[in-house]
């Protein structure tokens, strides 16, 4: 924390910041409360000091910005200090051959309010400035609104291939002309031209030069755009994803690509990936009644609980195999991984699918599985102490979850087509009598 008592004291701001109205907006809002009017006075002047570095006859002190805030010099360091605190301003001391000891003041750029309510020193000392009442404003007056009408609306902007033609091989790679036109004009920080809908913009030469490299031509590419392009915007998939998913379904000495087994190979990652999602989301979720659930569990019920935590899942399926005086299959297997990698489940909670798996069958099957875990997470089950205490609630009403696939009972019935064919080979109408038979005969081999 520096001080000076010479106002003859020279300095230089090192640096050029442009100060926008944003800017000005946070700084008067949300900094002012903690730096004072004075600081944000103080801030501002310094942006309009910088020049290089002066000469000796060039020079500015620490009297010419007293003059211009209209500070005691005492009063000018401890605004600095707010400042400097803050996080807006630093300050150094350097050795000019011809001046001497020099201050200089790098400016530093205003945050932005979201920057600064992330930033928890000052968004607490804010608060405590300010008050509860006061500062919850500032945060609604910062947080971006959207215009609630568009929240069920369906947007229906055309796109920009919607409304004109440009060929594909410009679309995908732009013309010398058009490159080189991008590299003489510069480019502001504002961002890009949103071009009416196009969720996802794809980098079409990045797209092709990633296929290039697995000895995909671009003319493949080229023949495909339209099919490309509804995928990835369906998706919202990045070139680097479709291309290694492509790879999927491609074999050794292939340069064309299969479009039908990309869409499949896609859809199933795209389906495997929100399982994974949901299933997260549920197991984050805090267990219900589980001090409820705890208590009703007998000592076999803890032993289990052990057993499930304790030992990986691939382990513990060998562990009931053998016990069961079985083997385990590869197809079991494949059945614990998917659960594990691709849905996300615990190994716990994995461990007591297979067990209850083995309950009502021999082998463990994705089928059997999916229906158990399922069950389970629809009712809120996440840990194993959950779902042995919802397994013994079934079992005590006598109504035992059942997992398995019921066998359909084909019934028996008339086959009243070839009874009307056979009947008109006889005669072209019925009796009374012989129609009442028909419906006494009805249904008794049913």
């Amino acid at each position: 924390m520096f001080e000076s008592a010479d106002p003859k004291q020279p300095f230089y701001v090192a640096n050029q910041v442009a100060v926008s109205e944003e800017n000005i907006r946070v700084l008067t809002t949300l900094f002012e409360p903690l730096v004072g009017i004075q600081g944000v006075g103080l801030y501002i002047t310094l942006t309009k000091e910088f020049d290089e570095v002066p000469f000796a006859k060039d020079y500015k002190t620490l009297y010419q910005l007293q003059d211009q805030t209209n500070l005691k010099l005492e009063d000018l360091f401890s605004t600095l200090h707010h400042l400097e605190a803050t996080g807006l301003i630093k300050t150094f001391i350097g050795s000019n051959p011809v001046l001497g000891e020099t201050l200089i003041f790098e400016v530093e750029k205003v945050p932005s309010a979201g920057e600064f309510f992330h930033t928890f020193l000052l968004s607490s000392l804010l608060l405590e400035r300010v008050g509860s009442v006061t500062f919850n404003r500032l945060v609604k007056k910062f947080t971006p609104r959207t215009f609630i009408g568009l929240r069920d609306a369906k947007e229906v902007t055309s796109g920009f291939f919607d409304v004109f033609h440009l060929s594909a091989e410009s679309a995908i790679d732009a013309p010398i002309e058009v490159k080189e036109a991008a590299s003489e004009v510069p480019k502001d920080n504002k961002g890009e031209i949103k071009l009416g809908n196009e969720p996802v913009k794809i980098d079409w030469s990045f797209l092709v030069d990633l296929f290039a490299s697995y000895h995909i031509d671009k003319e493949e590419v080229l023949k495909h755009q339209v099919e490309i392009k509804q995928i990835i915007d369906f998706y919202h998939l990045t070139e680097q994803e479709f291309v290694e998913t492509s790879l999927i379904t491609m074999s050794a000495g292939t340069d064309k690509l299969n479009m039908y087994a990309i869409q499949n190979a896609v859809n199933e990652n795209f389906g495997l990936n929100r399982n994974k999602e949901m299933v997260r989301k549920q197991l984050q979720q805090k267990p219900k009644d589980a001090d409820k659930a705890i208590k009703n569990l007998s000592t076999a019920d803890a032993e289990l609980i052990r057993a499930v935590d304790s030992k990986p899942p691939t382990d513990y399926l060998y562990e009931l195999k053998e016990k069961k005086g079985g083997y385990v299959t590869a197809n079991e297997k494949k059945v614990i991984y998917r659960l594990q990698d691709q849905m996300g489940l615990t190994p716990p909670l994995i461990n007591l699918i297979v067990h209850t798996c083995f309950e009502y069958d021999a082998v463990l099957t994705n089928n059997l599985a999916d229906r158990i875990a399922n069950d389970w997470l629809q009712k809120g089950i996440t840990t194993p102490t959950e779902a042995i205490a919802y397994l013994k609630e079934r079992k005590n009403k006598r109504k035992r979850p059942s997992y398995r696939t019921q066998k359909k009972t084909v019934r028996k019935t008339t086959d009243w087509s070839k009874y009307e064919k056979q009947t008109q080979n006889k005669k072209s109408k019925m009796t009374d009598e012989e129609m009442d038979k028909i419906f006494r005969e009805f249904g008794k081999n049913e």
